[in-house]
């Protein structure tokens, strides 16, 4: 950027330096938030003022005037009011609602001046406004129920869109082909004018697409400030205590019937006793054997891969038994098939239906 001062500089200097900070926020990989872009947006915003200022000043355009009367130089500036708009949606530091009804403004301006230059026929629609001695209010009301009418005439707006997406993508291929003779040293004054009249016309579509998404945002952006506004009459809420989680606890499991009548099945109640409690006072009392081989769920949750693998190797000494006739082993095999062949499958599950 140059470090000129704006007041020293004119007007094609300051639009270039604002061109600039347009090509930089376009190109830039960096979140719009961050400070080094919301600098580049402070500085631009000041710099359109200051080249606003300029233009009125200068008397350059007039509402009566054509397209056709302004000179090829002084055509970009029509720009000015579009690019402010620009600038001012990337601004995340300021109220939201105010950033968003600022650009909204400066975007229907530079509509407006296109249109009365015959640049488009498009038609921005005006604001609705409720005034009383105090202050003027936009008034937007909730939509009716669209009529046949209304649905042709969101089948229109669609198409609208989608003639504008094509018109957009030709207009974006013809400058690409103008900027390179731009660019070059010497330049046909025509050429230059079809240029920025091209760049116009695409401006025309962008901010029509942006005046779009900021009355659906403005609808958001005053719902939420009604309801902020209405939380903030509301009672104070009441203070929540903290419920931050308490340090996890082994499984508990009551000693008696009367503990558990008091204090429910080991939970919220006093700690009693631990599992590996439980298991050894039922070990001393002969009511449960302790572990002492084969597979349990207890191995497989202290070493699931050396579990699996005395699992495996439990399954080839029981094959190798069955092949060399083991008693015991085929004792066990016709126990499990007379069992089986007396018990079918699902007979212990029939909650006493026949």
């Amino acid at each position: 950027m140059a470090e000129k001062s704006l007041s020293d500089q004119n007007l094609p200097d300051t639009f270039n330096e604002i061109w600039k900070f347009y090509d930089l926020l376009e190109k830039t990989e960096e979140s719009t938030s961050s400070d080094k872009v919301q600098g580049y947006v402070y500085h631009a915003c000041d710099m359109c003022k200051k080249a606003i200022m300029m233009v009125n000043k200068l008397e350059l355009f007039s509402r009566n005037e054509d397209i056709d009367e302004v000179s090829s130089g002084e055509i970009k500036y029509l720009l000015l009011p579009g690019l402010m708009g620009y600038f001012l949606m990337k601004n995340t530091v300021r109220d939201r609602l105010k950033v968003v009804t600022e650009s909204q403004d400066f975007y229907t301006d530079f509509l407006k001046m296109c249109r009365s230059y015959n640049v488009t026929t498009f038609e921005v629609p005006e604001k609705k406004e409720a005034t009383n001695s105090d202050t003027t209010v936009v008034v937007r009301t909730a939509p009716p129920r669209p009529s046949p009418a209304d649905l042709r005439g969101m089948s229109g707006q669609r198409n609208n869109k989608i003639q504008r997406y094509k018109e957009q993508k030709e207009l974006e291929k013809k400058l690409h082909d103008l900027k390179e003779v731009v660019e070059q040293d010497h330049v046909d004054d025509e050429v230059k004018r079809e240029y920025y009249l091209t760049l116009l016309r695409r401006w025309v579509n962008i901010c029509i697409d942006e005046l779009d998404s900021i009355e659906g945002e403005i609808g958001i952006l005053e719902l939420m400030a009604k309801r902020k506004g209405d939380k903030s009459h509301s009672e104070p809420p009441k203070k929540v205590e903290d419920q931050s989680s308490a340090p996890l606890r082994p499984f508990i499991i009551t000693k008696d019937m009367i503990q558990k009548q008091i204090y429910g099945l080991g939970y919220p109640g006093i700690p009693t006793m631990t599992i590996e409690e439980f298991f050894d006072k039922k070990v001393e009392e002969g009511t449960l054997h302790a572990h002492t081989g084969g597979h349990s769920m207890e191995d497989w949750a202290k070493d699931p891969d050396k579990d699996k693998v005395e699992q495996e190797k439990e399954e080839a000494e029981k094959e190798t038994r069955l092949e060399n006739d083991d008693p015991d082993e085929l004792k066990k095999a016709r126990d499990w098939d007379e069992y089986r062949d007396d018990h079918r499958r699902g007979w212990g599950n029939r909650k006493n239906r026949h």
